[in-house]
């Protein structure tokens, strides 16, 4: 009899193109992964793995029985929630964050995910957009909330909430708290890193304004970003509504005339076998994302 779990590994090693990327993700280890398909292999008397290509690749007999694990899995996973033994079963999800919603209101979704699922833990990684797309591929993320849109392949994206991006700066750094050409010339702004948003749109802004290369700091901290303009080394630009209540006395809200596409948000998480928690937890980013932007 062929074995649930070694069938899940197959599947996912298939689907992730990788030993080590499957076993982070099912929580083994990789010479786990290899050995339960080998033994698949002994079963059935045949190779289902082109292990010497890379990334790995099915065979023919390996994408014929692909078709079947995911047939077997996604029945499994229908009786499971059909008794709710999905949902009751103790897990870990691996979460991706940009640092504007932790600022904003993952709070909230966790203490509400606790509500629904009180046998789901969170392992959280707070990271730029594309590191978090970067896990999310290698099978080391489960849900990515973070900048979007984007289209990828085997992914769900869905949008979860629209933030203003807005000035802050410390007060009497900017005279009369509106950021004016000449500001913008005299001052860096300072922002998220350069493979992100809004720096590209900020820089093509800046230049088509001054004339002149702008002067952008970047970092990967918004309390690194914060804690540079209360000192007065520039002007910070990050979304509306997420300064922590550690600056809320050391950086005031500046007028700008620079417009600027809002920052969105979107949910990602590989769809397939066992996803079905996945689209149920994002259901309850997205009401918690909705409520913290209403007026």
């Amino acid at each position: 009899m062929v074995n649930l779990r070694s069938l899940e590994i197959f599947y996912w090693a298939a689907q992730l193109n990788s030993f080590s990327r499957a076993a982070e993700k099912l929580n083994t280890t990789q010479p786990t992964i290899s050995q339960r398909i080998a033994g698949l292999e002994d079963q059935f008397g045949t190779q289902l793995m082109n292990r010497s290509s890379k990334p790995i690749s099915l065979t023919p007999s390996g994408r014929a029985l692909l078709v079947h694990a995911e047939l077997i899995l996604r029945q499994v996973a229908k009786l499971e929630q059909e008794f709710d033994l999905s949902m009751q079963a103790p897990r870990t999800i691996r979460l991706g964050v940009s640092e504007t919603i932790v600022h904003t209101w993952l709070a909230r979704f966790l203490g509400e995910t606790h509500r629904c699922f009180p046998n789901i833990d969170f392992d959280i990684t707070v990271d730029v957009t594309p590191s978090i797309m970067s896990g999310l591929r290698d099978g080391e993320i489960d849900i990515g909330l973070m900048l979007g849109p984007a289209t990828i392949d085997g992914m769900a994206c869905l949008h979860l909430v629209d933030y203003s991006l807005r000035f802050y700066a410390a007060p009497g750094v900017i005279q009369g708290n509106r950021l004016t050409v000449d500001e913008l010339k005299r001052l860096p702004i300072i922002t998220f890193p350069r493979q992100t948003y809004p720096y590209s749109h900020l820089r093509e802004k800046l230049f088509s304004l001054t004339g002149q290369t702008p002067r952008i700091f970047t970092n990967s901290s918004q309390a690194t970003i914060e804690r540079m303009a209360a000192d007065a080394i520039g002007v910070a630009l990050f979304a509306e509504g997420a300064l922590s209540p550690s600056s809320a006395n050391a950086l005031v809200a500046v007028e700008s005339d620079l417009e600027l596409p809002p920052m969105s948000f979107y949910a990602f998480y590989m769809l397939g076998v066992g996803s079905e928690i996945l689209e149920s937890l994002v259901g309850i980013a997205r009401k918690v994302a909705a409520a913290s932007s209403a007026p």
